[in-house]
């Protein structure tokens, strides 16, 4: 294994040298652009989306074909016991059976390599990293109390966008969250699911995939998606707060595929939430063409693929029981 990374860092040392972005911004929308060798021409645009107009990456493009479309939730809601949902693309109905929202967004603040850009001013920006900071209000479902605030970071840099999440809440009472998937993935077309430390240890056709639980997988923090576009991983760091699923039981279930034309991260199982506690989780999403290394479909199940953290490109090395690292590229 260390001689395949060492090898595959001197290639992409060689290879993923990052040119200058370019952030267009205007009307409270942007959009991020940049060529990368190993990825190809990155478009991610940033938008209110989904049925609560919530402030995300709304749409993911490799080589102008869109690999990824914000319709549903690309950043889960919450799961009330007895209530429904909260956040995401999730609204609920009142009393008198109207469709009302379950969040929305306060406030948004951008940044290019560190300075700060009006949103809603028409401007294009060369730059290494867009820094997206959102703010959102959920609310109790089916209510107008707030539930939690829900603080959004993306690092937007290469063919990655990095996430930091993290809630407070202010439930007046304590309730059951069921179901908190939080880092989702909407990825159009996919053929083939790999969830290395998973039941999905080598390639599987999509239509077979369905889910499996936290104790047949307990190194589990990564599926990676394949269509004929290319490719999405989606990486949960397992070293930071609900990602190394403390608050999911051993027979609950870690993943779920291939359900409502989504994959999910499952973080909270059957938990109580009161005022005043908080959770966070860290993850990276990476778009590329194809894989550095693939023994996903041989018998070690190895698998690397680009990225990037924050304008560093890096290479994600995982084995087939899930064991993943990361390692920065010199450029």
């Amino acid at each position: 294994m260390t001689n395949r990374i060492f090898i595959s860092t001197l290639l992409l040392s060689a290879a993923f040298g990052l040119s200058a972005a370019t952030v267009i911004s205007g009307e409270g929308k942007l959009s991020f652009r940049e060529h990368t060798p190993l990825a190809g021409d990155i478009r991610i645009d940033f938008a209110p989306c989904m049925a609560n107009q919530l402030f995300t990456f709304s749409e993911v493009a490799i080589d102008s074909t869109v690999v990824n479309r914000t319709g549903s939730d690309n950043i889960g809601p919450f799961g009330v016991a007895g209530g429904g949902w909260s956040g995401g693309n999730h609204t609920n109905k009142d009393a008198d059976g109207k469709e009302m929202r379950s969040a929305r967004t306060e406030s948004v603040q951008v940044y290019t390599d560190g300075q700060p850009i009006d949103l809603a001013q028409p401007d294009t920006i060369a730059c290494g990293v867009l820094t997206v900071q959102v703010v959102n209000t959920l609310f109790m479902p089916a209510d107008t109390v707030r539930f939690c605030t829900e603080t959004m970071i993306y690092t937007v840099s290469g063919n990655s966008i990095d996430v930091q999440a993290s809630h407070t809440f202010f439930n007046p009472q304590p309730v059951l969250v069921d179901r908190y998937y939080g880092m989702q993935s909407m990825m159009i077309g996919e053929t083939e699911m790999l969830t290395p430390g998973g039941a999905y240890r080598s390639w599987t056709p999509i239509g077979d995939v369905d889910r499996f639980d936290h104790a047949s997988a307990p190194d589990f923090c990564l599926f990676v998606e394949h269509s004929p576009a290319g490719y999405q991983a989606c990486l949960m760091d397992s070293a930071t707060g609900l990602g190394d699923r403390h608050m999911v039981d051993a027979s609950d279930w870690v993943f779920i595929g291939n359900s409502w034309s989504k994959a999910y991260h499952k973080l909270i199982g059957s938990r109580k939430i009161s005022a005043g506690d908080t959770t966070s989780w860290h993850g990276v999403y990476s778009w590329f063409k194809e894989p550095l290394l693939d023994g996903a479909r041989g018998a070690d199940g190895h698998y690397a693929f680009p990225a990037s953290i924050a304008g560093q490109p890096v290479v994600f090395y995982t084995d087939k029981t899930g064991k993943t690292i990361l390692t920065p590229v010199n450029q």
